[in-house]
Order: structure tokens, then C-alpha cells, then sequence
């Protein structure tokens, strides 16, 4: 049984996503590509960015930077190398997610992360970094529900979690691992 604490991280996980294909959608706002544009050339380019959401009250909510975001005219695809989010919640914790490359649907309901995905929750309050790694993350913001097809691995000073694929809804708060699956506990010590 995974404790209520290492839940969260794939909620927070799908909360930042959310985040991430809001701040894209607004970033890549532009008028719009002559009709005779192919339909592999990207409508626009950014190189280098760092978008920095901030609240009503102008505290910083998230953090979304990029070697480079490319947004696709025919397929209205949003793709970026080297994608860094982090999300800012002195409450909650700092989640940090990392991968090679990161494709967003045309309608933001779906967010691919490809190569080295890099999760990490901060240590907080009473709860230790929790990591998450995993070659591809499929992430559903509207439906609260983040996929991993291939193995992944989930750590923190008291789980090790190995598993041939994951799927979490948040909605249920349930994570169903299947393939070969390898947990490890260790009770914490007092």
C-alpha cells in the first residue's frame, strides 16, 4: 500500500502540466501563417525562453523555460527541446519536471514528455523528495490522469517503486502498475 504523502506527486505532477500547457498557449499566440505554408514548417519559434506566472497578488506560480518551442501550423502541435518546469507553492512544495523534449496537443488536453523524464518533488513539512523517473509521462490535465507506457521509478527515503508502466487517476486517487513490479518499504525509524 503506497502512503497518502507519495500521492501527491503525480497530482502535482498533473497540476503543473495543466499549468505548463496554459502558459504555452499564451506564449505562442500569433497571427496567424499564410494558407501556403507547409504544413511542417512551424508557424513560430522561440529560442532560449523563461515564461514566470504569477498570481493575482504577483507571487510567482510556476516557471516554464526552454532551449526551444516550435508551434505547427497545419497540426496546431506546440513541441519544445529541453523543456524545465517548475511549479512555486511555499505550501505545498516546489515540483521540478525536466525531459528532452515535450509535445502539446493542439487543444492543450494532452501533454507528452519524451526522454529522461525527471520529476522531483522538494523534501517538505514532514514529507522527503519524492522522484519520478520514467523514459515517456502522457499527462491528461482535463481528465486528472497521467500515464507512463514503458517502466518508470519512484523514489523517496522510504519507497523505491519499479514498475513495467503506471497509470494514475487522480480523479480516483488510484495508481495501477502493472508489468514486473518492484516495491520496497522501509518503516520510517523514530
Amino acid at each position: 500500500m503506497i502512503s497518502r504523502g507519495s500521492l501527491w506527486l503525480p497530482l502535482a505532477i498533473l497540476l503543473l502540466l495543466a499549468a505548463l500547457s496554459f502558459v504555452i498557449e499564451r506564449a505562442v499566440q500569433m497571427t496567424p501563417a499564410p494558407e501556403h505554408a507547409a504544413e511542417k514548417d512551424p508557424e513560430g519559434i522561440m529560442e532560449n525562453f523563461d515564461a514566470l506566472r504569477t498570481d493575482a497578488s504577483g507571487r510567482p506560480q510556476y516557471r516554464l523555460s526552454a532551449k526551444r518551442l516550435k508551434h505547427y501550423t497545419g497540426s496546431k502541435l506546440t513541441e519544445l527541446e529541453l523543456p524545465r518546469f517548475v511549479r512555486l507553492d511555499p505550501e505545498a512544495g516546489e515540483i521540478r519536471a525536466a525531459a528532452r523534449e515535450a509535445t502539446i496537443s493542439p487543444a492543450g488536453d494532452e501533454v507528452e514528455l519524451r526522454g529522461d523524464v525527471n520529476v522531483v518533488r522538494a523534501a517538505h513539512a514532514e514529507q522527503s523528495a519524492m522522484t519520478l523517473r520514467t523514459a515517456r509521462l502522457l499527462v491528461f490535465p482535463e481528465q486528472d490522469q497521467l500515464r507512463s507506457p514503458g517502466p518508470v521509478d519512484i523514489r523517496d527515503d522510504l519507497l523505491t517503486v519499479r514498475a513495467g508502466a503506471m497509470h494514475y487517476d487522480a480523479r480516483l486517487r488510484v495508481i495501477k502498475l502493472s508489468g514486473r513490479v518492484h516495491t520496497r518499504y522501509l518503516p520510517r525509524r523514530n
